[in-house]
């Protein structure tokens, strides 16, 4: 009843009206037949080429998910333009110290991608981030695109030790590329790897030696940054809870001691990255469960012992900690994907008392987490779940340590014991990227 409740506040006083509204800003598609479409286009504040675009002729029509090979362009009133082009990446170009290896290696391949447009006219410059190397392209008139990419490598050295070095040798590449033009030439020996430092090069040659007549270079350098990369969001969640528990006394292994189903309800939390498709997620909720113990009594006056099982009802509650995948449906839909860890506290377990002064009790269970309730396994839990606007609904599932398991190998793993769950989960607040009304 309290969390009913707790979601009709939530909705009467931050109501589905226009707080719903997904980052849609003013902007414009090409299509790859030409034609235009003006708009709303959802900001993904990308860093990485956008994998979808999503589209609105208004706020009150249906969206249109689209995928960059239907596009030719995707472009914001005052802001970012991006292009889908056929242009040369070099795959091996790499600055992760893991992913180095021994060697300056070169792989470049055409790929066809929605490339961010830097500068348009007599020069053109792009600039494409992979995990990894950011790369940018320069184009003269007549000339193929020139591929330039952030690249270190290993190196070693007389001793036999490995060193890092760098392999970007852009700065001979310009010279090259732009050899027929000094003033471009002379830009490219002080230039540095920038988008400012590469677009004043290419100014130098717009400048300097672009052919008489030829249009002005356009910029769009002050525009090409993301207002924001992370996003925060939150709300509340609640649901059912199914628990297939074992209880922890080695008498009663293998005899499921709750197989029922319980409420519960608490609070999450989202870290969205950039491009808005991964999340890091966190929640801490409660709820109730039962399970059974074994007390060994032993009378001091009689030396006689006994086992008596009984049963008992707490609290739990479960913090967890994950990544969660946003995959992109039409109609302001995602398929949710999640996988991480959880950690249990149990409260309101209280242990049997003995019965009399001369008898002494030694039960089963301990306010240990893992004696009341169970020990998840090293897998992860898995979620699986469907989000529109504010509202979430997941079915998750979670493996417990087996309590009568012989090999710990196994038990850590594949345990028998089990809790799902089936949850809604509403954010609180207006979207995190949707710009605040003045």
């Amino acid at each position: 009843m309290r969390l009913a409740l707790l979601f009709l506040l939530s909705w009467l006083f931050l109501g589905p009206g226009p707080a719903l509204a997904q980052s849609f800003e003013p902007g414009l598609l090409v299509r790859a037949s030409g034609d235009t479409l003006r708009g709303e286009v959802e900001n993904g504040f990308w860093v990485t080429p956008p994998e979808f675009i999503r589209f609105r002729a208004t706020a009150a029509s249906p969206i249109e998910l689209l995928q960059p090979r239907q596009l030719r362009a995707v472009s914001f009133t005052g802001g970012r333009y991006f292009r889908y082009e056929a242009l040369p990446i070099d795959h091996a170009a790499e600055t992760h110290l893991s992913d180095l290896i021994e060697g300056n290696i070169f792989s470049v391949q055409v790929d066809s991608l929605l490339a961010e447009v830097l500068l348009t006219g007599p020069i053109e410059l792009r600039r494409v981030v992979r995990p990894g190397a950011v790369h940018y392209l320069l184009r003269r008139p007549g000339q193929p695109w020139l591929s330039l990419s952030e690249r270190q490598y290993l190196r070693r050295s007389a001793t036999g030790s490995l060193q890092i070095v760098d392999g970007n040798n852009y700065h001979g590449q310009l010279e090259l590329y732009f050899g027929g033009c000094p003033a471009a030439v002379a830009a490219a020996r002080a230039a540095p790897f920038t988008a400012p430092g590469l677009a004043a090069v290419a100014q130098a040659y717009a400048a300097g030696c672009a052919a008489p007549g030829a249009a002005p270079v356009r910029s769009w350098l002050a525009l090409a940054q993301p207002r924001r990369r992370a996003a925060f969001q939150a709300g509340v969640l609640g649901g059912v809870r199914y628990h297939l528990l074992e209880s922890a006394a080695y008498q009663l292994a293998g005899e499921h001691t709750d197989g029922q189903l319980h409420p519960f309800g608490g609070f999450y939390a989202e870290l969205l990255q950039p491009s808005r498709t991964t999340a890091i997620y966190g929640e801490l909720s409660l709820s109730g469960f039962q399970n059974k113990g074994v007390v060994r009594t032993y009378n001091s006056t009689t030396g006689e012992a006994s086992y008596t099982t009984f049963s008992y009802q707490a609290m739990l509650g479960t913090a967890r900690l994950g990544i969660r995948y946003l995959m992109p449906l039409a109609h302001d839909q995602q398929f949710v994907l999640g996988l991480g860890l959880e950690r249990n506290v149990v409260w309101g377990f209280t242990s049997p008392p003995a019965a009399t002064a001369n008898v002494s009790a030694y039960p089963s269970q301990t306010d240990r987490s893992a004696d009341t309730y169970a020990d998840p396994t090293l897998l992860p839990n898995l979620t699986l779940g469907w989000r529109q606007r504010r509202l979430t609904a997941t079915l998750d599932a979670q493996l417990y340590v087996s309590s009568g398991e012989k090999s710990w190998l196994t038990g850590m793993f594949l345990g028998s014991n089990l809790a799902a769950r089936f949850g809604l989960s509403y954010r609180l607040g207006r979207h995190p990227d949707q710009a605040r009304a003045r």
